[in-house]
């Protein structure tokens, strides 16, 4: 004998429907333990406590890769500016050098030619009279006063030496060995060599 659980109703046996009101007895049950039974069965509900876990271990991996990144871009960065201040400095370094090295080259040249510029004097003083020049243009070079003092002596011998050619006939010696001097004294000039004429430079004076 059973009673409807709505209305309070007699439900023969045999039927599981109220005939009062109409309310089904095994749906209501059957609602009930579908509900239970998915409560307690749904894999959903029983993984979900795993699922968060995981995703909040995903989330504390995915914040320490970008921290690891942020420092290796970090280390990156400041070891390429290290390299680029080296680089900078290693080509000022290279620009200063090669500035002093043009700088001492370009002095050692203007020293080379402002120390031996009267090579032209001092050849020239071997031509006649030329020999006056460097008195009159560089009294302080002493290279081009010496060559000076040489074609001075020349032009003395050669005088004398052509009033006597000329009396004995023998001009034509005295002409070839003025040409020979000329020549060994002007290449002496051009050479930078401080040696006296042969034979008459050190008739007068020791130089």
């Amino acid at each position: 004998m059973a009673y409807c659980k709505n209305c309070g109703a007699y439900v023969p046996d045999g039927h599981t429907k109220c005939l009062a009101c109409g309310l089904d007895q095994n749906e209501d049950k059957n609602k009930e333990y579908g509900s239970g039974s998915a409560a307690q069965t749904d894999p959903r509900q029983s993984s979900r406590p795993s699922q968060e876990e995981m995703r909040r271990q995903m989330e504390q991996q995915r914040k320490k890769q970008q921290e690891d990144s942020r420092r290796w871009a970090e280390a990156e960065r400041q070891r390429r500016r290290q390299e680029q201040e080296e680089e900078a400095r290693r080509r000022r370094e290279a620009e200063t050098e090669g500035t002093a090295a043009w700088t001492q080259a370009a002095g050692d040249a203007a020293r080379s030619k402002s120390g031996q510029p009267n090579k032209l004097l001092a050849a020239l003083s071997y031509l006649s009279v030329l020999f006056i020049l460097p008195f009159l243009f560089c009294k302080d070079d002493k290279y081009a006063m010496f060559h000076a003092r040489q074609g001075a002596i020349l032009f003395a011998v050669t005088a004398v030496g052509e009033v006597l050619g000329s009396a004995f006939g023998l001009g034509w010696i005295v002409t070839l060995m003025h040409l020979y001097w000329i020549f060994k004294g002007m290449t002496n000039a051009n050479d930078g060599k401080v040696e006296p004429l042969p034979y008459i430079g050190n008739l007068f004076s020791k130089q």
